[in-house]
């Protein structure tokens, strides 16, 4: 079964008529299933910045709205720019001048998205052409994006398997807490299943954490497959449109964990900072500075963990 999840930005209609809402809160999900494939749409509500950058964060595919051309469509490319995000598309108006956009993403990794009409017959098309190779064989990780409780059941978490594939009654640690948990079931599409791999939007039923605990961006996984810190440093790739970066309280996403930092000290290209509280990391993810109270550019700059030398 093929699954793919999309994030679509600068359209607040454009997934309701491409799937079937699910989940709802500052970000809502929709999904569609055709044929062996399922769908996962995705949209921040009000294009609210961080959980914008938190669904950069999990997305297999971008699809962009460029009817209008705003300072935060700006931003939005910049931030894919910024995570090389290997599948995309742009859709616009029929009959519409694409020459402005086409300047936009002129030497950026979005240079290669498909420009097309916004035409939902259309998209599809070009989404089920995308095949991705996931290895499955990884040790499985589990990003969580929202969680509740069920009564007669226990605590629920709703998210995407990163990698790898997981199973009723695996033993994972929950990070940045460290606490082991126990999954009890597995939902997806409404249908228990024994087994999720990678790709999938799951539901899981687990024992052994409060529901508090249950954060958007913690991780399901073994203890060797991710990390948590408090303090780091990156090789910083600054944002070439934002003015000068200083020492200060600013806010970094990794996944879809957005939290509130100190820059400590910026040296060259390596800047480190110092969270307020721990956070989980893989050694592939990419961070997003942010300065979220900045007037019009937010986006500060990413980069990738700077590995300690042992």
């Amino acid at each position: 079964m093929k699954q793919l999840t999309i994030g679509i930005f600068h359209d607040d209609s454009l997934a309701e008529e491409l799937g079937k809402k699910s989940t709802e809160s500052d970000m809502i999900l929709y999904h569609r299933k055709l044929d062996d494939s399922i769908f996962s749409f995705i949209h921040p509500v009000d294009d609210k910045l961080t959980v914008k950058t938190q669904i950069l964060g999990i997305i297999d595919v971008a699809i962009l709205s460029a009817e209008t051309i705003t300072p935060s469509l700006g931003e939005t490319i910049l931030m894919i720019d910024a995570l090389q995000l290997k599948y995309g598309f742009i859709v616009v108006p029929p009959f519409s001048d694409t020459s402005n956009i086409k300047e936009m993403i002129k030497d950026t990794s979005l240079e290669h998205f498909e420009i097309i009409e916004r035409d939902v017959h259309k998209i599809m098309e070009k989404l089920q052409e995308i095949q991705i190779d996931r290895n499955h064989e990884l040790s499985a990780i589990v990003t969580i994006d929202h969680s509740f409780p069920v009564k007669g059941i226990g605590e629920v978490v709703l998210g995407f398997t990163k990698q790898g594939t997981i199973h009723t009654h695996d033993k994972f640690i929950l990070l940045p807490t460290k606490k082991e948990i126990i999954v009890r079931s597995i939902q997806m599409q409404d249908k228990d299943e024994k087994e999720a791999p990678a790709g999938s939007r799951v539901g899981l039923a687990i024992k052994g954490a409060h529901i508090d605990e249950l954060t958007r961006g913690s991780l399901l996984c073994k203890p060797e497959s991710a990390q948590v810190e408090q303090n780091m440093s990156i090789h910083f790739v600054k944002n070439k449109f934002y003015p000068t970066v200083e020492k200060g309280k600013f806010h970094v996403t990794i996944g879809m964990q957005t939290i509130p930092i100190t820059i400590t000290d910026i040296s060259g290209n390596t800047l480190s900072f110092s969270a307020d509280k721990p956070f989980c990391f893989t050694k592939d993810d990419l961070f997003l500075l942010l300065n979220l109270n900045a007037e019009k550019l937010h986006f500060i700059g990413s980069g990738k963990r700077i590995e300690k030398k042992t």
